[in-house]
């Protein structure tokens, strides 16, 4: 049997150690009741702690991409503004078009016609032009530059200058944002595809009947990787240019064996040799000493297919020279098939809205449920902490109480 020796301070340091621990415990409850949180310090419950971090982390991406869908979805709507906009414009344009084909037109009546078809060019390259938050809208990854330069020269049977030539200075990217976990949208084509109004074509004029590539070779066509080896001929190189994700198709030419390349769907191919490479420069398709860049299309090479603007300057120039048959022939089909292109990325952007809608509610779901398991991790429960608290009080005074009845006696009042 062990005996357990009091001496003088032994109560006292006993009663001050529980009620220090009691007093650490109120502070605590009384802390939780303040802030609102059950956790100070992460040592007090580092599993809890770690899952709500997690959670916190998971709620400020899902902000982040509801931020992005926003922005996405005022950046769509502007751009399908503009597409509507572009849509009505074309649709006078080809009300025009049809008239200054009919044989009861005359010269002077042309005239008047393509007034207001220069009229509309001017607005759409306008259009073309616009700006989201200071950023130009379509012209690809180079948001800071305008992506279409206007040249105005003179015009045979014109009075005044005009504009002869419109450049397209972006590029094929598009603007991302990322509007789930990993996954990324854009809503905006860049212009050389949505203001394309005829397939493109370039048309090399080296005979490739004996080509054969000396040593491995990579190039880009609208922002497609595609890789050949060393040996392959012509016609492997077309094969894996067909193969590959770009939307164009090459062949060669049977009179001349020139290499082809032509896009699938109305847009400006951008084509360039990289790491080095000059596949295409050797074949003829782009400038010498010009591996990448617009434009970069080789000065011997045979170019098809416009813009929107290329038509409507050579359908205002027709009709000033008087020429129905130009009028009613290449320009009214080149018009169709541009109301067409816009009308088929107008269905994409309008698609994309309901992907949108979809994404934004599903993000709010999620955001409802991890803030519920948040609250579980990390608030307190008011009314337990009260109780707590009453609790901790009542023993706290009782405690006291006791201490100060008992420090009053000492050991000189057994020894009386």
């Amino acid at each position: 049997m062990s005996i357990y020796r009091i001496g003088t301070n032994t109560t006292n340091e006993n009663s001050m150690y529980h009620l220090t621990t009691r007093e650490y415990m109120m502070d605590k409850v009384n802390n939780q009741i303040s802030t609102g949180k059950k956790h100070r310090l992460p040592s007090e419950s580092p599993v809890d702690v770690t899952q709500a971090m997690t959670f916190h982390s998971k709620m400020f991406k899902i902000e982040q991409l509801e931020r992005n869908i926003n922005d996405l979805a005022s950046e769509r709507m502007l751009a399908e503004s503009k597409m509507s906009s572009t849509i009505d414009m074309l649709q006078r344009v080809r009300e025009l078009a049809v008239q200054g084909a009919n044989g009861i037109y005359n010269e002077e009546n042309r005239l008047a016609m393509s007034q207001e078809v220069d009229q509309v060019l001017r607005n759409l390259i306008l259009e073309a032009n616009s700006k989201y938050k200071g950023n130009y809208l379509f012209s690809g990854h180079q948001k800071y530059t305008k992506p279409f330069e206007v040249i105005e020269g003179a015009v045979k049977g014109a009075d005044s200058a005009m504009i002869t030539e419109v450049h397209y200075l972006g590029d094929s990217g598009k603007h991302l944002r990322e509007i789930d976990f990993n996954e990324y949208a854009s809503a905006v084509p860049a212009g050389s595809e949505l203001f394309w109004a005829e397939q493109f074509e370039v048309h090399s004029k080296v005979n490739t009947a004996d080509f054969r590539l000396e040593e491995d070779a990579a190039i880009m066509i609208d922002g497609v990787r595609i890789d050949f080896q060393s040996g392959d001929n012509v016609y492997a190189i077309m094969d894996k240019i067909n193969k590959s994700d770009a939307a164009v198709n090459a062949s060669v030419d049977i009179t001349d064996g020139g290499l082809i390349i032509k896009s699938a769907h109305p847009h400006r191919i951008e084509m360039a040799d990289i790491e080095g490479g000059r596949l295409l420069q050797n074949l003829g398709v782009i400038e010498e000493g010009f591996p990448f860049g617009p434009n970069n299309y080789s000065k011997d090479a045979d170019v098809f297919g416009g813009s929107i603007f290329d038509v409507l300057i050579g359908l205002r120039d027709a009709m000033i020279q008087n020429n129905p048959e130009d009028i009613g022939g290449r320009y009214l089909g080149a018009l169709d098939e541009a109301v067409n292109n816009i009308t088929f990325h107008q269905a994409k952007t309008g698609a994309l809205q309901n992907r949108l809608d979809y994404l934004s509610e599903r993000l709010g779901d999620d955001k409802a449920a991890y803030t519920e398991t948040m609250s579980k991790l990390e608030d307190v429960d008011m009314a337990k902490a009260l109780t707590d608290l009453s609790a901790l009080d009542f023993a706290h005074k009782a405690a006291l109480s006791s201490l100060a009845k008992i420090t009053k006696t000492s050991l000189m009042d057994f020894l009386r």
